[in-house]
């Protein structure tokens, strides 16, 4: 039965046996578009393209537009995350993560931000006791912020507050399994610890959420390396 339709045994024969030939001659055809010249899209079809592009993407906006707060900031991640799943070049996706990092700077609340930028500042500049009031004023005034605690996990790393750390970091991937730079601190944390089979899992779903970033891709290469080299 072939599509509702019944086939017999000689035409199941004939049909698999053409479906075999097919698979054989699948190398040669393979080859012949590999041979075939680059084709140039005429600028008219890429013109078109840009616009549907466009169009769709305003037709997003108003179904962002559409949702109240909340929703309308899961959607808008939601959909960065596909797309920085699927893209491959190293400075497309560099760019769609800033999108995603300023979604996660986005707290809801102006005081919050401003006191997180605080500590961000304080943290670069060196000043680590700052930075720590400030990560600490922030997970006390908005307890469920991921952001929060992602950053304070990675200053508690940085400290070798270990303990802080991980409790920071856990809170944060609780709120948010995708937050790859809180990944990425678990990920250190665990090596430190000498975790390294546990380290190279949680590099490996950082590598899947963000499969361009060279650093991730690194650790997992190095790791795999380091582990099977010691199973030898």
């Amino acid at each position: 039965m072939v599509r509702g339709v019944s086939v017999s045994g000689d035409m199941k024969y004939l049909l698999g046996t053409a479906f075999f030939t097919w698979c054989l001659a699948l190398p040669a055809q393979a080859q012949l578009l590999d041979n075939l010249p680059d084709i140039e899209i005429p600028d008219v079809i890429t013109e078109q393209l840009d616009k549907a592009e466009e169009v769709l993407k305003k037709a997003r906006e108003k179904e962002y537009a559409s949702l109240p707060p909340k929703a309308e900031k899961a959607a808008r991640l939601n959909d960065l995350f596909i797309r920085l799943k699927k893209e491959e070049d190293v400075s497309d996706a560099n760019l769609i993560a800033e999108e995603i990092w300023a979604q996660w700077l986005t707290s809801g609340s102006p005081s919050v931000d401003l006191v997180l930028r605080r500590g961000t500042s304080a943290e670069k500049s060196g000043d680590r006791e700052l930075a720590r009031r400030m990560y600490d004023q922030v997970t006390t005034l908005l307890p469920d912020y991921a952001e929060g605690y992602a950053r304070s996990a990675r200053l508690a790393y940085e400290q070798e507050d270990y303990n802080r750390a991980l409790s920071d970091v856990t809170q944060a991937l609780n709120m948010e399994p995708r937050h790859f730079y809180a990944l990425w601190t678990l990920g250190n944390l665990l090596e430190r610890l000498n975790r390294t089979d546990e380290a190279l899992e949680v590099y490996k779903k950082a590598h899947e959420i963000y499969p361009a970033l060279p650093i991730i891709k690194d650790r997992v290469a190095a790791l795999d390396t380091q582990i099977a080299g010691d199973v030898l």
